[in-house]
């Protein structure tokens, strides 16, 4: 297998502490502990959060070097963690983008927008099945309007959905798969044609919708993160293989709008290697140039992040 040259990986969720008690609040047996992230960590057999968020990222950032990744979106997980994301952004400006959860149906969501932008961090993510709007709804083409104007990308989750903390510690309220209608984000994407967004696990089972949906627009990306589970799932159980090259070969898309992306959430298990590897060896298995692997491990990233947006960075 050849080596590659460079490495950056869009999906990388970065789980505090402040993510534990979020979800532990959801959760009749562990909302009432003062603290109840040490309870939740040992629940779920990952390892306790450090307490500074700039810990926490040191502790990515060394796993990101052992793997020769050299540059990562970093998500914050639950809506107002962006001053957590901030700082580990600016402890590690060289390996991180920082993302921030919003809420588009929260009153307060134009001004945590502009608050996202101005603590420097680069995108949004949109989980319309989670917070229950589509992604034409009003409000959230209010929020990537206001995208638009601060310079940031725009994550959105579409098909199903699983929290899998939030499963096992038994809290929080129904997931509306509806809401995530990829036909809904076409009307987004040619209404804010200047706005990158981007999809993850590839549309999630949902590939073809999501293509059909972006006919004639250029600003959608697909991210490949994740083991991908949905491939097994339909009615016509598919892999890798085959979905890169559908992808590779779609003349409206092509290796352009592909983003690599491991989805790593919590330590011990770190990054997840075995998801590169994974996507590496379908890759070499369809023969794909050296340009289209740069492009898609690292190019397409690369070349979002080169824009400087209308952000100014802060993280008092």
């Amino acid at each position: 297998m050849a080596l590659m040259d460079a490495l950056c990986d869009a999906h990388l969720h970065f789980f505090t502490r402040e993510v534990l008690c979020h979800y532990a609040r959801q959760s009749a047996e562990y909302r009432t502990l003062e603290d109840p992230a040490t309870r939740v960590a040992q629940r779920l057999g990952i390892s306790l959060p450090p307490g500074e968020p700039q810990d926490l990222a040191a502790l990515w950032a060394e796993q990101l070097d052992r793997h020769q990744v050299s540059h990562a979106f970093l998500f914050g997980s639950v809506p107002g963690e962006q001053r957590s994301v901030a700082r580990a952004v600016a402890a590690f400006p060289h390996k991180f983008s920082g993302f921030q959860m919003l809420n588009p149906l929260d009153p307060q969501a134009g001004r945590a927008t502009a608050d996202i932008a101005a603590r420097g961090l680069r995108g949004l993510l949109l989980f319309p099945a989670m917070h229950r709007f589509f992604p034409d709804d009003p409000a959230c083409l209010e929020t990537c309007r206001q995208a638009g104007q601060h310079g940031l990308i725009v994550f959105v989750h579409l098909g199903p959905l699983r929290i899998v903390i939030q499963e096992k510690l038994g809290g929080g309220g129904a997931i509306r798969e509806s809401y995530g209608d990829p036909r809904r984000l076409g009307n987004a994407l040619r209404a804010f044609p200047e706005v990158p967004f981007i999809v993850p696990h590839f549309g999630c089972g949902l590939l073809a919708e999501v293509l059909d949906s972006a006919r004639e627009t250029r600003n959608l990306y697909l991210d490949t993160s994740s083991s991908n589970s949905w491939m097994q799932q339909g009615p016509e159980p598919t892999d890798l293989e085959t979905v890169f090259g559908k992808m590779l070969e779609e003349k409206a898309f092509g290796p352009e709008r592909l983003l690599f992306g491991s989805d790593s959430t919590v330590f011990p298990r770190g990054w997840r290697k075995d998801i590169h590897l994974a996507q590496r060896e379908a890759l070499d298995r369809l023969g794909i140039s050296p340009r289209e692997r740069r492009l898609v491990f690292s190019g397409n990233l690369e070349r979002l992040l080169r824009p400087s947006g209308a952000a100014t960075r802060s993280t008092a």
